[in-house]
């Protein structure tokens, strides 16, 4: 580079004819990529953009029309995305409620396997293993609560409270009272926090048993 800057306007220009002669092809070549890149860009932003403002759409029609085919259409086209999953939820709710408790386990286990466990907390996957949970332990299948609670390691007080419930179900006490204590330690909420200790007080009676 010293050469081409103390070398004259013509020989500098030869020097660069020089250098796109052999090396014009890459030089071609990376200013293709470098468009082709920008356009990508732009085209993927432009689309992801595009198909948020329409799942949203599509979830506040949802919303507002209570149903009426906009959930299914958001559930057919955009499978994978949040609203998607809002969707099931509520339409989990909604099965159970009318006793469908098939349809509420097959949703909620897809917002499961949309929403897989990792080390961040997921309120989305939260939400809809305590719908399970509890939709399991009604059934008494204690085992299956255990399950889906278990396969997180960030647990709120509910889902420490709903553990508790499936191990009591289990005659397995010691294991209930520490997920009960746990539950009491991660609440806040008053009411909830005097059922746990009603719940630990009966724990302790059978025990005595």
């Amino acid at each position: 580079m010293a050469n081409f800057f103390s070398a004259s306007q013509e020989e500098q220009q030869e020097i660069l004819l020089t250098l796109w002669n052999k090396f014009r092809y890459l030089i071609i070549a990376a200013l293709i990529s470098v468009v082709l890149f920008i356009l990508g860009r732009d085209y993927f932003v432009d689309s992801s953009n595009e198909k948020d403002f329409l799942t949203a759409t599509l979830y506040q029609n949802y919303l507002e029309s209570e149903g009426n085919g906009n959930g299914e259409k958001l559930l057919e086209l955009y499978p994978n995305s949040i609203y998607s999953d809002f969707v099931r939820l509520n339409e989990a709710k909604e099965s159970f409620q009318v006793g469908d408790k098939d349809k509420a386990i097959s949703l909620l286990e897809k917002v499961l396997d949309n929403n897989s466990s990792n080390n961040q907390f997921n309120p989305l996957r939260a939400s809809a293993q305590i719908r399970l949970a509890k939709i399991y332990l009604e059934n008494e299948n204690y085992d299956s609560v255990l399950m889906v609670l278990d396969s997180s390691e960030d647990l709120t007080s509910t889902m420490y409270e709903l553990k508790g419930d499936a191990e009591n179900g289990l005659k397995e006490y010691q294991s209930a009272r520490m997920s009960y204590m746990l539950a009491l330690q991660n609440s806040t909420n008053q009411a909830s926090r005097a059922l746990i200790n009603m719940k630990i007080s009966d724990l302790e009676g059978e025990v005595l048993e």
